[in-house]
């Protein structure tokens, strides 16, 4: 029989293989434009952001659904097609890098405590938060 744990001392790696996306999240390289960022979005119907990694596989920045929307619409308007049009037109036009619009991950480790990752999260509005390994590559999403 396994003894459970007081909730204030359950770690995300104690619930890792329940509750985190292991599946590859949607991620693109620093030196990828934004419409690879679409694409990437786009090929997942559950995603909500893309995860940018530097070359050795280290995040460096998160580009959520609701950041290239607000760019899109600042840069070329607001469009009335809907949704996916609009991701598909963004996909065609532009060639901005993601480090324009990337911002700085929140993430947590896989020994972080699961009250503190939840508290991230309630905190920043997120819906899922990058899991990184010690070297600070992404293992997971949770």
């Amino acid at each position: 029989m396994v003894e459970e744990k007081p909730i204030s001392d359950i770690r995300v790696s104690d619930v890792l293989d329940r509750a985190a996306k292991t599946v590859s999240p949607a991620t693109v390289r620093t030196d990828a434009t934004l419409r690879e960022a679409v694409e990437a979005i786009v090929k997942d119907s559950e995603t909500r952001k893309v995860y940018v990694l530097t070359d050795d596989g280290k995040l460096a920045g998160t580009i959520t659904l609701e950041v290239l929307l607000r760019h899109a619409g600042y840069r070329f308007g607001v469009r009335s097609a809907g949704m996916t049009s609009f991701l598909r037109m963004l996909a065609e036009i532009t060639d901005d890098n993601v480090s324009e619009v990337m911002t700085k991950p929140i993430k947590v480790s896989k020994d972080e405590l699961l009250v503190n990752a939840t508290k991230l999260m309630v905190e920043h509005h997120l819906n899922d938060l990058p899991i990184v390994d010690g070297d600070n590559k992404l293992v997971a999403e949770l």
